[in-house]
This record gives C-alpha cells, structure tokens and sequence, in this order.
C-alpha cells in the first residue's frame, strides 16, 4: 500500500515532503521517520521506541523466569496468558501460538464474554469484506481483529497504534505468519492521525475505543479523516460501578458514545448488539494483580457493533 498520496502533518495537517522514508512538514518544520518498517508520527516528544526491545517486563529476567520455566499445566489462567505475551514480545511465536490454543487460557474470559467478542468479530468481519478503498484499523493492539482479516481474506490494511512495542511485535508476527506484505503500519495518536481530511474509506477497531482518552476529540478526528466507521464496542450502564469517575463516559456509556459521534458529525446505527455476563478477569500468582483492571465486580456489558457514515 502506497500511503504516501494520502499523509499530511499529524500537528498542522500540512502536506508533508517526502525523501527516502523521511516526512517534512515545511509549515511547522516537524520531521518524521521510518522505524522497523513502521512510520512513526507521534508529535508528543518523547522517544517511546527506547522500550520497544524490552520485552514484556523489561531487563527484569528473575521475574521472566519465573512465567518462562513453569510448565503450562502449574500456570493459573492469568499466569498463563502472560507467558504468552512474553513470548510475543520475544518473537518467539510457535510459543505464543501453543500457549493461545491452550484451552486452559480460554478460562481466562467468561464463556458469555468469549461467545459475544467471537460473535462481534464474525460480524464486523463480513462487513469489512463489503468495504474497498483504504481501510485503516485503529488501536491495533496484538490484532486482534486485523491477524483474521489478513489471514482468511489476504486484506490489505493499514494499521495504527500508539504504541511502538506492540507495533514493532506485531511486524515481527506479520512476518512469521508471511503476511507482512499486507500491512502498513503507522504509530500515532487517535487525536493526532498523519491523514489529509477525508483520505481513509473506512476506520475499524475492535474495542479500541475503550482503551483511549477525550472521546469528543478522537471522534472529530476520526471525522475529518474517514468516510465510514466500523468497529466494536464495549459498553456499560451509565450507574455501572465498575466505571470509575475519572473514566471517559463518552467512550463507555453507548448514548453518550452515540451523541459524541453525532456531536462530530458522524449518522450513527448499531448492529449486532449483545448482553454478555463478564466477571472480574482472574488474579495472577506471580504478580498478584488483575492485568485487565475491568470490571473490577461482576457485571453486565453490551458488544455492540457502530457504523457510522
């Protein structure tokens, strides 16, 4: 995919010049850069790309071992699904792999939870095939939504994330699984995206909303850019106590996340909508900590799929 037609300045939304995979933007003088394979536009200054060969915990590898040299079977479910990330982050997939079709790690969701997520993939998916153009997944992630797409239907995407680590572990992976030649790959803020207004066809996420901040701000954002939205949604009620107060409620409460969207411009319908009983993930042995810290009670959440145009 040749992306360069279509990028303009993350901060000023100028055109930007373009010399051997170096970006200019002779307004504001910002300059951009290639890393990995991976363009970089984030504009906050600080070098997030200094972690990105750290792995999982960083140069910790006393607690490493401790994930790396318990067998499968003596890990809880938490435990187990973080020896997975280790090995994503140290590139050893065939690992990775084994310990994601380990059905031990399926406990690590509720069954509802794991039936509604499966479900709004399946669906988001063939709406997805219908589309052409530029189609650009938002907050990537590990891939959860773009690794199928690429890998049943040898989509051609376009990725972004703002982080760098898991940007630079899922190059490695589209590389293990020979299917690097259908992404391009761009770090960058979800308020700040590197596009002219109105290039990308469609945006798509799998509840990368709610993983972001300043809901009112990424929508507009998401508006100047795109022509279609198409992505999946996790919601609460709006008394759910599992939503603390500093939570963006535009981001978690479906009618405000409707409103925002339509404050934005965009016309909004959901399809494909789903109660699902989540509970709290499972606690981790060796760190003793949830890693997903909601919900934090038992609860009920909606997946619900947006379009917007």
């Amino acid at each position: 995919m040749n992306i360069n037609t279509v990028l303009a300045c993350p901060a000023c939304k100028e055109e930007l010049s373009i010399e051997d995979k170096i970006f200019f933007c002779k307004k504001c003088g910002k300059r951009f850069v290639a890393k990995e394979d991976i363009y970089d536009f984030l504009i906050n200054g600080e070098d997030a790309w200094k972690y990105f060969q750290g792995g999982l915990f960083g140069n910790d590898k006393e607690l490493e071992d401790k994930f790396l040299k318990t067998s499968d079977s003596e890990l809880a479910p938490s435990d187990l699904l973080l020896k997975g990330l280790i090995y994503w982050y140290k590139g050893n997939f065939e690992a990775y792999e084994k310990i994601m079709n380990n059905p031990e790690g399926k406990n690590y969701y509720t069954e509802d939870y794991q039936k509604a997520m499966q479900s709004s993939l399946d669906y988001t998916k063939n709406l997805l095939k219908r589309e052409k153009g530029i189609i650009m997944d938002l907050a990537t992630g590990m891939g959860g939504l773009l690794i199928p797409l690429v890998k049943e239907n040898d989509m051609e995407l376009l990725s972004v994330d703002i982080s760098p680590t898991s940007s630079y572990g899922l190059s490695r992976y589209l590389k293990f699984l020979k299917k690097d030649h259908l992404l391009t790959q761009i770090v960058a803020d979800a308020k700040l995206l590197p596009f002219k207004s109105g290039s990308i066809d469609v945006i798509t996420t799998a509840a990368g909303f709610q993983n972001m901040e300043d809901g009112e701000k990424v929508f507009k954002e998401l508006r100047r850019v795109s022509k279609k939205l198409i992505g999946i949604c996790l919601f609460m009620e709006e008394n759910d106590p599992n939503l603390k107060p500093e939570k963006d409620k535009t981001l978690y409460v479906k009618k405000y996340f409707k409103d925002g969207l339509e404050k934005a411009g965009w016309k909004v319908h959901f399809e494909n909508e789903i109660m699902a009983k989540v509970e709290p993930t499972p606690r981790s042995e060796i760190l003793g900590i949830r890693p997903d810290e909601i919900p934090e009670t038992p609860t009920v959440e909606e997946f619900a799929v947006v379009v917007a145009e």
